[in-house]
C-alpha cells in the first residue's frame, strides 16, 4: 500500500519530472526537465514587460505569421542582404558587423529575420499610410537629395585630426583611406559610398550633407557611436522635381511613422483584427492584448444584477403578479357560491 502510494503521488504531481510522460527538454545529475514543466515555467515567469515570457514569445510568432501573411510575398531575400549590408557599412563592414552579432549572443540568420520582421512592418506602415498633398510638398521642400561621399574611420580623434591635416597639405583620400579606415566595406572602393537620407548615423548626414562643393572634407573630427569620420563630398546629390522624387519622399514620411511607436500599434493592430487571433490558452490570453480589443461584457446594473438578469427578474415578477390576481378572483368566486 504504501509503495503503491508514493508511485501514485509521484504521477500525479509531486514527483512529475520521473514519471511525466512529457518529452524531456532538457537534464542535470539530479533529474529531468520535462516539456510540461518548462511550458508552464514559461507561462507564469515575468519579464521586465509585465508579460510572462510565454506572452511574449506567442506574441513574436504571431505577430510574424500575421505579416508574412498580408505582406511576405513583398519582402524578398535580396531586400533583407540589402539592408543588412547598409547596417554592416554603419559597423565597419560586414566582418565587424558580424563579430557584434555574435556578441550579442545572435547569429547573422536571427539578425536576418529581424530584419526582415522590420521591413514587413515598413511596407505595412507604407500600403496604410495615406498621406496628403500638403504633407508631401512639405517634405519634397525639406527633402536633400542623395549624394556620394567617401569616409575615413578610425578610433581616436587625435588620429582623425592628424589625417584632416595631411589632406589639407595634399594627401590623397584614396590612399589614406587603405591606411587608416577601419570601414573594411568601403576601403575597396576608396571609402566611397552612396549617401542615402535615413539610412546613416546622423552625426554622419548631417556633416555630409554640410560640404557644399565636391572635394570638400570635413574640417573637424565627426564622432560617433563607430568612432571618428572624416568625410569627403565625391558628388553632390541633384534635386528632381516632385514628380522624380515622389518615392524618395513618400519614403522619407515613411520612416517618420516608422519611428512613431502609437501609428506602428494602430496599423498592426487593424491587421491582428483582420486575422481575426484566437488565443486557446486562457494563460496566455494576454499575449496579444496590445493588439487586441478586449472582449466586450454585459455591463452590470446598479444592485449587481445584468440587463439580461434585470430583464428575467422583470418577467418573473409579472408572472407572480398576474399569478396572485387569478389566485384573488378564485377566491371571490368562491365566496359568491357560498352565499
Amino acid at each position: 500500500m504504501k509503495k503503491w502510494l508514493i508511485a501514485t503521488m509521484a504521477c500525479s504531481g509531486l514527483l512529475l519530472a520521473s514519471c511525466s510522460s512529457s518529452p524531456e527538454v532538457a537534464s542535470t545529475e539530479n533529474g529531468r526537465i520535462r516539456q510540461d514543466e518548462f511550458y508552464e515555467r514559461m507561462k507564469t515567469e515575468k519579464t521586465q514587460t509585465g508579460q510572462t515570457f510565454g506572452e511574449q514569445v506567442l506574441q513574436q510568432m504571431l505577430l510574424e505569421d500575421v505579416l508574412e501573411n498580408a505582406y511576405g510575398d513583398q519582402v524578398t531575400e535580396k531586400d533583407v542582404d540589402a539592408e543588412f549590408e547598409v547596417e554592416a557599412e554603419q559597423y565597419g563592414g560586414t566582418e565587424a558587423f558580424e563579430e557584434m552579432i555574435k556578441s550579442q549572443g545572435m547569429s547573422v540568420e536571427d539578425l536576418k529575420k529581424t530584419i526582415r520582421t522590420s521591413l514587413l512592418v515598413e511596407t505595412a506602415v507604407k500600403e496604410h499610410a495615406d498621406f496628403s498633398d500638403e504633407e508631401i510638398q512639405k517634405a519634397y521642400d525639406d527633402y536633400t537629395a542623395g549624394s556620394r561621399v567617401a569616409h575615413i574611420l578610425v578610433e581616436d580623434e587625435a588620429t582623425a585630426k592628424d589625417i584632416i591635416k595631411q589632406l589639407n597639405d595634399g594627401a590623397d583620400f584614396g590612399e589614406l583611406v587603405k591606411e587608416y579606415s577601419t570601414d573594411t566595406a568601403t576601403v575597396p572602393d576608396n571609402g566611397e559610398m552612396d549617401l542615402v537620407p535615413g539610412k546613416t548615423v546622423p552625426e554622419f548626414e548631417e556633416a555630409a550633407n554640410a560640404l557644399e562643393n565636391e572635394g570638400d572634407i570635413t574640417q573637424e573630427p565627426v564622432k560617433s557611436d563607430y568612432g571618428y569620420h572624416v568625410i569627403k563630398l565625391i558628388k553632390a546629390g541633384e534635386k528632381g522635381s516632385l514628380e522624380d522624387e515622389r518615392d524618395n519622399v513618400i519614403d522619407t514620411l515613411v520612416e517618420e511613422k516608422m519611428a512613431d511607436q502609437n501609428y506602428i500599434l494602430e496599423v498592426i493592430s487593424k491587421l491582428v483584427e483582420d486575422a481575426n487571433v484566437q488565443i486557446a490558452d486562457d494563460d496566455l490570453k494576454g499575449a496579444m492584448s496590445a493588439y487586441m480589443k478586449p472582449e466586450e461584457t454585459e455591463a452590470p446594473a446598479e444592485d449587481g444584477t445584468t440587463e439580461d438578469e434585470d430583464a428575467d427578474t422583470g418577467d418573473k415578477d409579472t408572472s407572480d403578479t398576474e399569478d396572485k390576481k387569478s389566485d384573488e378572483s378564485k377566491e371571490d368566486s368562491t365566496e359568491e357560491d357560498a352565499e
